[in-house]
């Protein structure tokens, strides 16, 4: 578990999400697709109508961890992180985002920071995302976080009108 966060009476909480936070990670997933669609790979109207044992399945899988962010039990921050199937040695940071009423006090990175302790602690030597390239906010917080831009670029699957761009951290010990 990740220290607290404490600021104006509020502590936020990071956790690493299990099975039986299917319902929470669920919700956060939607909050998330709903305010801010382009960032996106996933459309909401695809992941709404998922039965519970969809959510559970991504729970449970040994080779990837999904980090709620959790304000008095409230979640509300999600991040997921999976390892490469092809390149064990690999990772990837997928589904950052903060409920905008949390934004700016450190939800973000302190998610960010939780993926890449589990990353050094499955011997995991990079840590890859792609990150929409009009996201400045996003941008800036992997570039503090020791992201660099890789240089490759892609449409985004959900609007490919946006390009989003790769960048990958080498972990170290």
């Amino acid at each position: 578990m990740v220290a607290p966060l404490r600021w104006a009476q509020m502590t936020t909480q990071v956790v690493r999400a299990g099975q039986e936070d299917w319902a929470a990670v669920r919700d956060i997933r939607l909050r998330a697709l709903s305010d801010a669609p382009e960032a996106f790979a996933s459309r909401l109207s695809d992941e709404r109508d998922r039965p519970e044992s969809v959510w559970r399945d991504r729970l449970s899988s040994s080779d990837a961890s999904t980090f709620l962010a959790l304000d008095d039990g409230d979640a509300v921050g999600l991040v997921t992180a999976y390892r490469d199937p092809d390149e064990h040695t690999r990772a990837h940071l997928v589904s950052l985002w903060v409920s905008p009423d949390r934004r700016g006090h450190g939800v973000a990175t302190a998610l960010t920071e939780a993926v890449l302790r589990w990353a050094q602690l499955a011997e995991i030597r990079t840590v890859g995302l792609w990150v929409t390239e009009t996201n400045d906010a996003a941008r800036r917080l992997y570039e503090r976080c020791g992201f660099a831009d890789s240089g490759a670029r892609q449409p985004l699957p959900s609007h490919p009108h946006l390009q989003e761009m790769a960048m990958h951290r080498e972990i170290t010990e």
